[in-house]
């Protein structure tokens, strides 16, 4: 399949500003970087089989925020240097060290699925330049009894499909997609756009090869630590979609009953949530506002 056009978002906003691109050098490789509004700084970290351009229409709706879209290490437009191996903790040091190239701290992070394990370890490991993490369906399926029962054959399944289609990334994607709706017990329209959306379905084939190579590892063999989770002095706020499959929130409802609090249901989305651009900015903005002293508004 030939590679979308890199401006091609069917979501985006007609006549928005172009963003401010930067490639930044840090941790020993370059990350490519989109920077766009202007006001509290809100990093978006996407997920494996998706990349800057995939978050453009929900970074293009929210004008009033300093937004801050990028490639992570080894996908499309960033460096692959030591790459991959280095999990969610590298991508989490990548990530607080951009911010720190921006001139950016005390940043909200929202992050979904094998992100949302990225911006768990930011919080952990750099909680000074963390004002607050949306987390969204993280795939920690490891922290939740039953739901390890999907690591083995996931990945045996992708495992079998590459040992006989060497870096055919596009097709062990859909092996995964199958895979993962197998083990969960749902089916493969969750990780599948609606009518319409057909874009997304060609742009994570374009960055299958991350998601392979490095998100399934995070998602099959990571946890994080629930005690340091349970006493982070970051404010961390999970969220799942209605429309989502139940293991994802019974995975977040885990996860905030560590913090004392409850998951917060979000309508109109399942797992991918940037399918639905409008109501993942809904989502972000009405948890994503904070006062001089940190609380929300």
């Amino acid at each position: 399949m030939a590679r979308p056009d890199l401006l091609a978002n069917p979501d985006a906003v007609p006549g928005a500003d172009p963003p401010r691109v930067r490639h930044c050098q840090l941790n020993g490789t370059s990350l490519y970087v989109e920077v766009r509004g202007n006001g509290p700084a809100l990093l978006l970290i996407h997920a494996g089989g998706e990349d800057a351009e995939v978050w453009r229409a929900v970074a293009e709706r929210m004008p009033d925020f300093t937004v801050v879209t990028y490639d992570r290490r080894g996908t499309l437009r960033s460096g692959r240097d030591d790459w991959p191996g280095g999990g969610s903790i590298q991508h989490a040091d990548d990530a607080a060290a951009l911010l720190g190239a921006l001139g950016l701290d005390r940043a909200v992070v929202f992050a979904a699925s094998s992100a949302g394990i990225v911006a768990l370890q930011f919080a952990l490991r750099h909680p000074s330049i963390i004002r607050r993490a949306l987390v969204f369906e993280p795939g920690l399926f490891r922290q939740v009894p039953g739901a390890e029962t999907m690591q083995l054959p996931v990945s045996e399944a992708v495992d079998a499909y590459l040992a006989a289609h060497p870096n055919d990334w596009a097709g062990a994607l859909g092996v995964f997609r199958h895979g993962v709706a197998d083990a969960t017990g749902g089916t493969d329209d969750f990780l599948v756009p609606p009518e319409g959306r057909e874009w997304y379905a060609a742009r994570e084939e374009t960055d299958a090869e991350a998601l392979v190579r490095d998100d399934l590892h995070i998602l099959i063999q990571e946890v994080v630590d629930e005690n340091a989770l349970a006493s982070t002095t970051v404010d961390i706020r999970f969220s799942y979609g209605r429309r989502s499959i139940p293991v994802f929130r019974r995975i977040a409802d885990h996860l905030a009953g560590l913090r004392g609090a409850g998951a917060t249901p979000v309508d109109g989305v399942g797992h991918l949530i940037y399918y639905q651009p409008d109501a993942a900015v809904a989502h972000i903005r009405a948890n994503a506002r904070v006062d001089a002293n940190g609380g929300g508004r």
